[in-house]
């Protein structure tokens, strides 16, 4: 890899609708939330996609009272306990081939570390990924470029040598704001809502290789020297 032109050298993945496709499970939770917390409107799925459980209490329950948010709180732990996590197709094929090729990989998750646990237990990630980032890890979270530098510090690397898969718009603008490349994976956004917001968007991982993933790495690179 050290030989390609634009010099890729690490591909760093977010977990949820990236990895598992979980978010449809998570909306239909923070819907029933909001809805029973009076604080739902319009659009409220969307916006909370890809932020931390801190951030999306400060951002939308932060006027319910301490005993409410300490009952959804427990309300969430007990959620998260009990759902699946299915996986995006393609990835159980992706990610060993990656790590075949001596590619640093790194993962960078809005959840934290006891729910990166569960998803390491069942899907065994830890066998692939160099660096794992959660929401454990961070001060600021998505938006926020913090979580991104962090992994990229870490796997001792460049940001600008970085190629990152995401699926919320949250994720998108950090990992943007990182100064990465990003492909945008459409399991929670179409295609087009995506395409508007980084370089290249997939729908999954079924036809995508590491020489995919280069290409899109070195046709985002020359874009931005044009």
């Amino acid at each position: 890899m050290t030989n390609n032109k634009l010099d890729l050298k690490a591909i760093i993945f977010d977990m949820d609708g990236v990895l598992i496709n979980t978010e449809p499970q998570y909306e239909n939770f923070w819907r029933t939330a909001a809805k029973k917390y009076n604080v739902y409107f319009e659009g409220f799925e969307k916006q909370i996609r890809g932020m931390t459980v801190k951030k999306l209490f400060e951002a939308q329950f932060r006027d319910i009272g301490e005993v409410k948010k300490e009952n959804l709180l427990k309300e969430f732990k007990a959620f998260e306990d009990q759902m699946s996590f299915p996986e995006i197709p393609g990835i159980a094929t992706l990610l060993p081939h990656l790590k075949e090729s001596k590619i640093k990989l790194g993962l960078v998750t809005s959840s934290d570390l006891e729910k990166l646990t569960r998803v390491i237990t069942q899907k065994n990630l830890d066998l692939y990924f160099d660096v794992m980032i959660t929401a454990n890890d961070v001060v600021d979270g998505k938006p926020s470029p913090e979580c991104y530098l962090k992994a990229a510090d870490k796997l001792g690397v460049e940001p600008v040598n970085c190629i990152v898969f995401e699926d919320s718009f949250a994720g998108i603008y950090a990992a943007t704001s990182a100064g990465m490349v990003v492909v945008g994976v459409s399991s929670s956004h179409s295609k087009n809502e995506l395409m508007n917001e980084c370089n290249n968007v997939v729908g999954d991982f079924q036809r995508i290789g590491l020489k995919e993933i280069v290409d899109f790495y070195e046709s985002a690179e020359l874009e931005s020297k044009v």
